[in-house]
């Protein structure tokens, strides 16, 4: 097998493992997310009085879940798709004498 083919493997096998341990951590996040939003339904304090330390925690949480989100984008290639524009081409017609029509 000659080197280029190693390396290949490696990014393959490397890739994988990226992909299950974003796949466990999100699964991870969303276990304390459901558990964390149990908590506030349950919490002693009106929803415009919410602490501080319980809005730092949510925004804790979405931030580690884009994290991993882009990580998982990454390592599945997903960003490298070329997206095909399928908006419906626009012609400017200049000079229209709205008169005429």
């Amino acid at each position: 097998m000659s080197k280029n083919n190693n390396d290949i493997d490696l990014k393959n096998t490397v890739n994988q493992k990226h992909i299950k341990f974003y796949d466990k951590t999100l699964k991870t996040l969303e276990l304390i997310l459901d558990e964390y939003i149990k908590e506030l339904k349950n919490a002693d304090f009106e929803f415009l009085e919410m602490p501080k330390n319980s809005i730092a925690t949510i925004d804790f949480l979405i931030s580690a879940i884009g994290k991993v989100q882009k990580g998982q984008r990454l390592a599945l290639g997903l960003d490298n798709e070329i997206l095909e524009n399928i908006e419906p081409e626009i012609n400017i017609v200049e000079g229209l004498n709205k008169e005429k029509i």
